[in-house]
């Protein structure tokens, strides 16, 4: 690892943008193409990664979760001490995981990850997260024939989010839902072949299609975005009417997208028992 990149790791520096969810909750309900929205919890921060830091894309959707189970004081935050762990941090967590037997042939495949910049998808995550007591169900989504894993995956990722959704004793299921929902629920890890993201929410448009809604660590929140955050969004369409769709677009990932894998692996964070009370 170059000396560089070594003293900015050792620093703790990430890019990390807090407040986007909420900012994507107001261009959603002014997206003309938006049918419905369901959102993770809005205390999830989008970590990007440094230039040229290399393959840590995995670190990153790590920092990305943690960011959630510390603001919500989820199961397994003491272990944080109120801060977003370093990726050398990590890599210590993943390595006294596979010393007390934890997926240890992680470290036969990797030969080791400490100090390196080599590589870590799920099963480094969920070596971390065991070692940390932090409860999450882990499912892969494989199939050969186009689409198939696809699909399953985005049903998947629609039960989720609509566990979330919670109606009023008196309303009548049958009523229509507001146009956005932002949900206490936590975001998903999310991994397909070579590459991680952080699954923040789900979106149907109006042509009945559904996108995933991500935070990419390969990408910064543009300042179109940015400069929303803490205040009331006022997406002026006289100027541009695609203006909310545009901003919205890096973050969603469709079948375009989706279709080029067959497999997909995804780690969730068990739901709170009071969510879904």
């Amino acid at each position: 690892m170059p000396d560089w990149l070594v003293k900015h790791l050792e620093k703790g520096l990430y890019v990390k943008a807090e407040g986007i969810i909420p900012v994507l909750a107001q261009l959603f309900e002014q997206c003309s193409s938006t049918r419905h929205a369901l959102l993770c919890h809005p205390s999830t921060n989008h970590v990007s990664k440094l230039k040229r830091e290399g393959g840590f894309c995995g670190y990153r959707n790590i920092q990305m979760l943690s960011s959630y189970i510390i603001s919500t004081e989820y199961p397994g935050y003491q272990h944080f001490s109120g801060e977003i762990p370093t990726i050398f941090d990590i890599q210590e967590m993943i390595e006294t995981a596979w010393d007390h037997g934890i997926n240890p042939q992680g470290r036969v495949e990797t030969g080791g990850i400490r100090g390196t910049r080599k590589y870590i998808g799920t099963p480094e995550a969920m070596a971390m997260f065991r070692l940390l007591q932090i409860p999450f169900d882990v499912q892969a989504f494989k199939d050969p024939e186009p689409g198939h894993s696809e699909k399953t995956l985005l049903d998947m990722v629609e039960r989720y989010f609509q566990t979330g959704i919670l109606l009023p004793e008196d309303q009548d299921p049958t009523t229509q839902i507001q146009k956005v929902k932002q949900t206490d629920l936590p975001p998903i890890y999310f991994q397909h072949a070579g590459h991680s993201m952080t699954i923040i929410g789900l979106e149907y448009d109006k042509s009945g299609a559904r996108n995933l809604i991500v935070f990419d660590p390969m990408f910064h929140d543009a300042s179109n975005v940015t400069k929303h955050v803490g205040r009331e969004v006022h997406v002026h369409h006289h100027l541009h009417p695609l203006a909310a769709n545009m901003a919205l677009n890096p973050y969603r990932r469709g079948s375009k997208y989706l279709g080029r894998f067959r497999e997909f692996e995804v780690i969730r964070l068990r739901p709170r028992p009071e969510i879904n009370a």
